[in-house]
């Protein structure tokens, strides 16, 4: 079944993945930036201390742990690659334990990068995490090719206890530098760029990040960019392909729960933005697809909202066992049996540091309509996905929108019930390009 209406608790790969580990949204362990750095840092906050993780509740109940590249986060290519998993809860990790991913070669510096600036906005950075371009070398010589093999390795042993097994394939995270033949499915003549409005971002929060965009149009890279980044999925369908095929060609395809799923979304140019880190839906909306034996119909879809949070209370469901007490999820198997079954809105939250105060934003995403909130700055958006699937018009401060945002507070306050509204009433406002909030003696209009 695939879930065409999934979203991730956090537009960012370290928040996301603890959450969906542990099962506890970020916005209530307090985890919104969970360090960067060597070891399980996410045991720092309270609410994660003591919680049983997802491979911790399946090893304590009598399943091989196995785990392979980006699970939790990691630092991986080309930063020195550590991991944020806990050793005592694997079996066995490739490459080990402490490392999550194998070595990856890069590609050549022939390319144009931006390196006047890296991740922070700080001179330097070009010869890290955002460059692209394609590697004149074959697959087996990527880093996601060997965790693939080793996977597939796995899957021709005979285990004698259940199996957990964790594939962390890393493309298309940039990066965006892969084999030649994947760029040559996509010719730079037959790019398309994403629509765009000009201005986009006169009745939204800056989220601090414009200059990747900008750089990158001005110095005409706009199609490479999203050239790599097509040719980099390409790559990834391609290694789950290869994992896919092991596992159908195996002993347990017909009694193994699957699930694929990505952390986060990715805007090639929308909303003046090429990245991540936004609370838009290209940010937050992505891949999820389960297959459970006997259960699961191929060909079948689910278009209701659902979370990334949801993925350890299902599996908890499918694999018959009694679903931890702690989960912030929802099992999807009522989906899986009905995919018209209703669900409630999903909330995806984050803590802006690139803006000139840091900020949290606490975006609600319903089957019409996506609303966000910015406590700090006073500010909120709202988007109606019927008639605005671009999400270029905010229409939080008309008039005629005041009850639906009334509705949205209402699964906000469920997961933080000490919110509050300074202007309880959103006629007659509006909002400059900082994100300032000025009081109008007139109904704006936006």
């Amino acid at each position: 079944m695939v879930f065409t209406n999934a979203h991730t608790p956090a537009p960012a790969s370290a928040p996301t993945r603890a959450a969906i580990l542990t099962g506890v949204h970020h916005t209530r362990s307090g985890a919104e930036n969970v360090h960067w750095g060597d070891g399980p840092k996410w045991r720092e906050f309270k609410a994660l201390k003591d919680v049983e993780t997802l491979e911790q509740f399946f090893k304590n109940r009598g399943y091989k742990t196995l785990g392979a590249g980006k699970i939790y986060h990691s630092q991986a290519p080309p930063w020195t690659p550590t991991s944020q998993a806990e050793p005592d809860n694997w079996d066995f990790y490739f490459p080990s334990k402490y490392i999550s991913h194998p070595h990856q070669i890069r590609a050549p510096k022939e390319v144009i990068y931006p390196f006047n600036v890296d991740n922070e906005g700080r001179p330097g950075g070009g010869d890290g995490w955002w460059t692209w371009g394609p590697i004149p070398e074959p697959d087996e010589k990527m880093a996601d090719y060997h965790v693939v093999d080793w996977a597939r390795y796995q899957l021709t042993q005979k285990h004698e206890k259940p199996f957990f097994l964790a594939v962390g394939v890393w493309k298309p995270h940039d990066p965006w530098e892969v084999p030649q033949k994947y760029f040559d499915l996509y010719p730079l003549e037959d790019i398309v760029l994403p629509e765009c409005k000009k201005d986009d971002l006169e009745d939204t929060f800056d989220h601090g990040r414009r200059w990747i965009q900008k750089w990158v149009v001005d110095n005409g890279q706009w199609e490479k960019v999203i050239q790599s980044y097509a040719a980099s999925i390409s790559f990834a369908d391609a290694m789950v392909g290869r994992l896919l095929d092991g596992f159908e060609d195996s002993q347990y395809a017909n009694n193994t729960i699957v699930i694929l799923w990505s952390d986060h979304g990715m805007h090639m140019g929308e909303k003046e933005n090429i990245e991540k880190f936004t609370l838009w839906e290209r940010s937050t909306r992505v891949p999820l697809i389960i297959s459970a034996p006997g259960l699961t119909r191929a060909g079948s879809k689910c278009d209701q909202t659902v979370s990334l949070m949801d993925i350890y209370p299902t599996l908890a469901d499918l694999a018959g066992f009694n679903r931890p007490s702690h989960l912030d999820g929802h099992s999807l198997v009522p989906l899986i049996k009905n995919p018209d079954t209703e669900t409630s809105p999903v909330i995806t939250s984050y803590r802006f540091s690139w803006t000139k105060q840091p900020v949290t934003g606490h975006a609600v995403r319903s089957m019409r309509y996506r609303y966000i909130y910015y406590p700090e700055i006073n500010l909120e958006e709202l988007y109606d996905h019927e008639t605005d699937p671009h999400e270029w018009n905010n229409c939080a401060y008309k008039k005629k929108s005041k009850s639906v945002i009334d509705e949205h507070r209402t699964y906000l306050l469920k997961m933080l019930p000490q919110l509050t509204w300074k202007n309880s009433d959103p006629e007659g406002y509006t909002i400059d390009r900082d994100g300032n909030v000025h009081k109008l003696d007139y109904e704006p209009a936006l």
